[in-house]
C-alpha cells in the first residue's frame, strides 16, 4: 500500500513539474472577430524577473525577414491572479516582460497576412496565415505562438479551440478526444514551427505510400477541386517516389494541405513552404493538365524534404536562431539535391520522358548562367543569402539541382554505375540522422570519407571555388551531348507579353518587342486572351496550349486568337485575330541532346543514371 501511494505521488509530482516546465498555448477559433484569432499562453516556469518574448523574424524554408511580430495587437502579460504585469515592446518582435517570476498567462491577437494589404513587406502565403471565419484557418503556427529567449528547447502544448463541423489538417497527432478541441504536443519550438495546420470543413483523403499515411487536405473556395481528385493525379509519383526511396520512408506521417485560390494573393506568387513531415500550398484553384502538373512538380520537391533537411542538417539549422539567423553554406544540399530528386524520380518511373528531364535540365543550366552570377562560390552565397546575396538565392533550384546532378553522375562513373547521389544521402542520414546536426564546414571532408578523394575535390573546386561546373566533361560520361549554341529557327506568337489580370484572365501586357507577325495579328495592350486556335485559355495553361500549338503547326496555316477587347463605350467585347503562321530565325543556348554513337561504358552509365533499378 505504501508503495503504491509513493508511486501515486511521485506521478502527481512529475506532471505538475512537467507542467511547470512546458508552454501551454490556446489557440481560438470560437470566437474570430474581425479576422483576428485571440491567443493564450500559459508559460513555463520562469526563473528570472525579467524575460523577453518573441515571435520569429524569419522561419526556415523561406530564408525572407518577414517580422511576424507585426501581427500582434492588444498584447498584454498577467500575474497568476489576472493583474497586469510591466511589458515593454522591443522592436518589432519582442517584448520584454518585468516581474516574470510572477507572470501567470500572456494574450494577444493576431492578425491574418493574407489580408495585409498595407503598403509593407508582404508574406509568402504557404509561410502566413488566414482567418477566414467559419471557411478556414492557414496556421502557420509560428504566426501565433513564440517563446522566451533561451527556452526553445523543451516541450511546448498547442490547443486549438474549433467548431464541431471544422476539422484539423496536419501531420501532428491530436492527443485530446474532446470534438471541439485539439491538442497537439511537441518537444522543442523548432519542432512547432514545422508543423502547420489547416483548419476548415473537411475535404481530405490519405494516401498510403509504403509506410507511411500521407494526408491530402484541400480547401477550393468553389469546390472546383477536391482532395480525392488530387490524390488520384498525384497518387502515382508518391509511389514512384516511395519506390525511389526504397519502399521505406524516414516519416510515419505526411501531410499537403493545399489552398487554392480564386484570385491573386497579396504576395503575387503562387508555390508552396516545405516542413519536414507536411508542406504547404497557395495554388490557382484550376484542375486543368497545366496546373496538376505545376502541383505535382512542386510537391514533388517538397516531398523529397523528408531526406534533407530531415535527416541531414547542420547546427545552423538544428540550433535556429529565428530572430538573429546564421545560414548554413550547404543550400546546394537542401534544396539542390531535393530539387534534383524531384524531377529524376519522375523520368525514371515513367512519368515523364527522359527527353522532357534533358529540357528540364536545359532550362536550369540557361536560368543558372543568365540571371544569377556563375562565379559566386555557392557556399558563400548560401551564408549570405539574406543580406548580400539575396538576390542570388533562386539559384539554389537551378545551380543547386545541377551540382547534384554532376555529383550523381560522378559518383556513378567512380563506382561503375552501382553507386549515386541517393545513396549518398542514405550513407549521410545514416551517419547523422534528425538529431544529430554536421558542422558547415566538415561536410566536404566527411563526404570524401564516405565516397571517393575525387569527389571531395569536385566539391571544394566547384561548389566551395568560383570555377563553373564542367557540364560538357559530366555529360559527356554518359552520352550526351552539351552545345553551348545552336541556331536554326521557330514559330512566333509575335513577341508579346503576358501576364494575369486581377480576375485571373491572361491579358497581353507589353508590345515592345513585337515582331511583324504580332503586328500582323492585330494586337492591343490589355486584350484577354480566350482561346487559341480552339483551345480555351484558361490562368494556368496558355504556355501548354502555346506549345501543342507549335507542334503541329504548319508555315502560312492561319492561327487564329479569340481575345476581349473594351470598345468606345469602355464594355468588353469579343474579338477574333488572325494571320499566317510564321518562322523566325532564333538562337538556342545549351542544348542537350542524346548522343547517338555513345559507347557502351556511356550507355551503361547513362542507364544507371535514368533507369530504374530492378
Amino acid at each position: 500500500m505504501k508503495n503504491v501511494l509513493l508511486t501515486v505521488i511521485m506521478l502527481f509530482f512529475c506532471a505538475f513539474a512537467f507542467g511547470q516546465g512546458k508552454y501551454n498555448f490556446t489557440i481560438d477559433l470560437l470566437h474570430v472577430a474581425d479576422d483576428k484569432i485571440s491567443v493564450e499562453l500559459v508559460p513555463p516556469k520562469l526563473n528570472k524577473n525579467e524575460v523577453v518574448y518573441n515571435l520569429p523574424k524569419i522561419v526556415p524554408g523561406t530564408y525572407s525577414e518577414d517580422d511576424f511580430g507585426r501581427y500582434i495587437d492588444n498584447f498584454e502579460t498577467l500575474d497568476k491572479n489576472g493583474q497586469p504585469l510591466p511589458v515593454e515592446k522591443m522592436g518589432t518582435n519582442s517584448w520584454k516582460i518585468s516581474k516574470a517570476k510572477k507572470l501567470g498567462k500572456i494574450r494577444y491577437k493576431v492578425n491574418d497576412t493574407f489580408d495585409d494589404f498595407g503598403t509593407g513587406k508582404k508574406v509568402f502565403e504557404p509561410c502566413g496565415s488566414n482567418i477566414q471565419r467559419d471557411t478556414n484557418y492557414l496556421l502557420n503556427t509560428h504566426c501565433f505562438a513564440g517563446y522566451f529567449d533561451g527556452m526553445k528547447q523543451m516541450p511546448f502544448a498547442f490547443r486549438v479551440q474549433h467548431a464541431e463541423n471544422i476539422y484539423g489538417s496536419t501531420a501532428l497527432s491530436d492527443v485530446d478526444a474532446s470534438a471541439t478541441s485539439d491538442l497537439f504536443e511537441v518537444e522543442s519550438y523548432n519542432r512547432l514551427v514545422d508543423s502547420p495546420l489547416m483548419y476548415g470543413v473537411a475535404d481530405t483523403t490519405t494516401i498510403m505510400v509504403g509506410n507511411s499515411a500521407v494526408l491530402i487536405s484541400v480547401y477550393s473556395p468553389n469546390k472546383i477541386v477536391t482532395a480525392a481528385y488530387l490524390a488520384g493525379k498525384i497518387d502515382k509519383l508518391l509511389q514512384a517516389q516511395g519506390a525511389y526511396l526504397g519502399g521505406v520512408l524516414p516519416v510515419k506521417k505526411y501531410a499537403f494541405l493545399v489552398y487554392l485560390n480564386d484570385k491573386r494573393g497579396v504576395s503575387g506568387a503562387q508555390g508552396a513552404l516545405e516542413h519536414s513531415y507536411s508542406s504547404v500550398y497557395f495554388m490557382p484553384e484550376g484542375n486543368d493538365d497545366n496546373t496538376v502538373q505545376f502541383f505535382m512538380d512542386v510537391a514533388a520537391h517538397e516531398f523529397f524534404h523528408i531526406l534533407t533537411p530531415l535527416n541531414i542538417h547542420s547546427e545552423e539549422i538544428h540550433y535556429f536562431d529565428f530572430n538573429e539567423p546564421k545560414m548554413s553554406k550547404h543550400l546546394w544540399l537542401y534544396e539542390g539535391t531535393t530539387e534534383y530528386h524531384a524531377h529524376l524520380v519522375q523520368e525514371k518511373y515513367g512519368l515523364t520522358s527522359k527527353e522532357d528531364f534533358l529540357q528540364v535540365l536545359q532550362q536550369k543550366i540557361t536560368t543558372s548562367r543568365q540571371r544569377y552570377i556563375d562565379t559566386l562560390p555557392f557556399t558563400v552565397m548560401s551564408a549570405n543569402c539574406l543580406d548580400t546575396y539575396a538576390r542570388q538565392y533562386g539559384n539554389v533550384y537551378e545551380k543547386g539541382a545541377l551540382i547534384a546532378l554532376c555529383l550523381d553522375i560522378k559518383l556513378l562513373q567512380l563506382s561503375a554505375g552501382k553507386y549515386g547521389i541517393l545513396n549518398l544521402i542514405s550513407d549521410l542520414s545514416k551517419k547523422y540522422g534528425k538529431d544529430q546536426p554536421f558542422k558547415d564546414e566538415a561536410l566536404f571532408a566527411e563526404i570524401g570519407k564516405l565516397t571517393y578523394p575525387e569527389i571531395r575535390i569536385f566539391l571544394e573546386k566547384y561548389v566551395a571555388g568560383s570555377q563553373a561546373l564542367p557540364l560538357e566533361e559530366i555529360f559527356a560520361i554518359v552520352g550526351v551531348n552539351f552545345s553551348p549554341l545552336v541556331q536554326d529557327s521557330t514559330f512566333t506568337l509575335g513577341r508579346i507579353s503576358f501576364e494575369l489580370d486581377t480576375d485571373q484572365r491572361q491579358r497581353i501586357s507589353n508590345l515592345s518587342n513585337m515582331n511583324a507577325f504580332g503586328k500582323a495579328m492585330g494586337y492591343q495592350v490589355n486584350d484577354v486572351i480566350l482561346s487559341l486556335n480552339g483551345t480555351v485559355i484558361t490562368a494556368s495553361n496558355l504556355d501548354a496550349a502555346i506549345l501543342d500549338l507549335y507542334k503541329t503547326a504548319k508555315v502560312g496555316e492561319p492561327m487564329q486568337m479569340v481575345v476581349l477587347r473594351k470598345n468606345a463605350a469602355g464594355e468588353e467585347e469579343e474579338v477574333t485575330l488572325s494571320a499566317p503562321m510564321a518562322k523566325v530565325p532564333r538562337k538556342r543556348v545549351n542544348v542537350l541532346e542524346f548522343d547517338a554513337n555513345a559507347s557502351a561504358e556511356q550507355v551503361a552509365l547513362r542507364d544507371s543514371w535514368l533507369l530504374e533499378k530492378k
